[in-house]
């Protein structure tokens, strides 16, 4: 009667199957931004026609793969840290409301920052944004199992 409930394996498995993909996917796109070297002359004429830097300085590649990587990493955290409590969940703690509501407001808001990234032309996109959608829809999913594990 106290809300706790024991985490599913099938769900544990899809939700880690699906960070990993995530993950996997956003690495190989930043890789693929960073090797291109076309990305990086329109990324650096986009900052000198932003008026950031001074006349004189030019931004780099050290510059561009930083800007990335930062944004790589900013982008794997949310999947990365699920993934992470989801395993320890499932081994030590139990699952509760307050889990599902974090981890679904949470994972909404990895998803709109990919969204709103708008890189259409890239197949990686529209993964991350599937991985984004089964993670939502498992974790929603969660909520559902605790109530039919209440009435048995």
């Amino acid at each position: 009667m106290n809300g706790y409930t024991k985490f599913p394996e099938k769900k544990m498995y899809i939700i880690l199957i699906a960070v990993a993909l995530i993950i996997a996917f956003s690495s190989i796109e930043v890789l693929m931004r960073v090797k291109d070297a076309n990305l990086f002359e329109a990324w650096q004429e986009a900052v000198m026609n932003s008026g950031n830097f001074e006349e004189g300085f030019m931004p780099g590649m050290d510059e561009y793969v930083g800007v990335e990587m930062f944004k790589y990493i900013f982008k794997i955290s949310i999947p990365m840290g699920f993934g992470l409590l989801t395993f320890l969940t499932y081994k030590k703690l139990r699952l509760n409301r307050l889990f599902v509501f974090i981890w679904s407001v949470l994972l909404l808001g990895g998803l709109a920052y990919t969204f709103f990234e708008l890189n259409f032309a890239s197949v990686f996109y529209y993964l991350i944004i599937a991985g984004y959608l089964v993670l939502i829809v498992t974790v929603l999913s969660l909520s559902n199992e605790m109530d039919n594990t209440k009435k048995i």
